[in-house]
């Protein structure tokens, strides 16, 4: 054997035994991660629709992040208009009732409970911020002040706090909604009769007791009044418990999208382990014969008599 066709002889046992030990240490790693690779070499025109899948999928999980939070935000504005269409409600009947019954007996301090309850309706927050606050949602809406003081007042200007645009977000591709509308929107009809009532007792005379033709007259124009207010209020509550509907339907049709983008990525990556264990056992025969042939070639050659 020539000293050149020992030394190409050497050198293909070599490259041998680093091909097999590279190709079962990619086999291994393989196997042991149980994915096929850790990048998108060796993918070809799958590459493009893997990359394209993964950002579909991160975008539409952000957006259904965002919208899991405005779900649980929808349920507290749920229960503060349930608690606000239930306080119109209460002072609806306290008005019928004392109409009924021509007497006023109770109606002062259901006329007080109404109004706390809209305040606090009005105020109510998620996460430190104010549903009803608009853009500038870390301040109340209304300052809180008792029926007496606000109806001393001339207005109650000065209690809604200017609450900038209403806050608006983006649910899905082309469709953006407006979260909530301003306390001021909802809640301050209802707060302005209240306060105009007790402004009529302190005018007049409380509406206590047995009623007077004159009492009895004005409760009936109070009566009148407040049934387009309910209605307005129950039609803010519906809005409301519509868009948060179509906020879950929409966050259930994207958790579905990116099940599939997942498993489109998925059918690219996830391993065969059946294939991995073949081409690891292939590698370690291929290891084996490029060893056991450098082997002979060393008790062969002439290579050891030259060092």
């Amino acid at each position: 054997m020539t000293r050149i066709s020992t030394y190409n002889n050497f050198m293909s046992g070599t490259s041998g035994i680093l091909d097999g030990q590279t190709k079962m240490a990619k086999a291994q790693d393989q196997a042991s991660s149980q994915k096929v690779a850790s990048d998108l070499k060796g993918y070809g025109t799958d590459a493009k629709r893997l990359i394209n899948a993964k950002n579909m999928s991160d975008k539409l999980q952000t957006r259904t992040d965002e919208l899991k939070a405005i779900e649980a935000r929808a349920s507290v504005e749920a229960t503060a208009f349930t608690q606000f269409t239930d306080a119109v409600d209460s002072l609806r009947q306290s008005i019928n009732g004392a109409l009924a019954n021509q007497n006023g007996a109770g109606f002062g301090p259901a006329l007080e409970s109404a109004l706390q309850a809209a305040i606090s309706a009005a105020n109510v927050e998620f996460a430190g911020q104010n549903i009803f606050g608009g853009t500038r949602a870390y301040d109340e809406p209304f300052v809180n002040a008792d029926l007496n003081t606000l109806a001393g007042q001339v207005t109650t200007d000065a209690n809604w706090i200017d609450t900038g645009e209403n806050r608006a977000i983006t649910i899905d591709d082309g469709r953006t909604v407006e979260l909530s509308k301003s306390a001021k929107e909802v809640f301050r009809p209802f707060i302005d009769m209240v306060v105009n009532i007790r402004k009529w007792e302190n005018s007049n005379t409380a509406l206590t007791g047995r009623l007077n033709a004159a009492q009895i007259a004005f409760l009936q124009t109070q009566s009148a009044a407040i049934a387009p207010i309910q209605q307005v209020a129950l039609e803010d509550e519906a809005k409301a418990g519509i868009l948060a509907a179509e906020i879950t339907n929409i966050r259930d049709m994207n958790e579905t999208k990116i099940a599939a983008f997942d498993n489109i990525v998925g059918d690219i990556q996830n391993v065969d382990l059946a294939e991995v264990a073949a081409r690891l056992s292939a590698a370690q025969t291929q290891y084996q014969a490029s060893a056991a042939i450098f082997s002979q070639l060393k008790d062969l050659n002439l290579l050891a008599y030259l060092r």
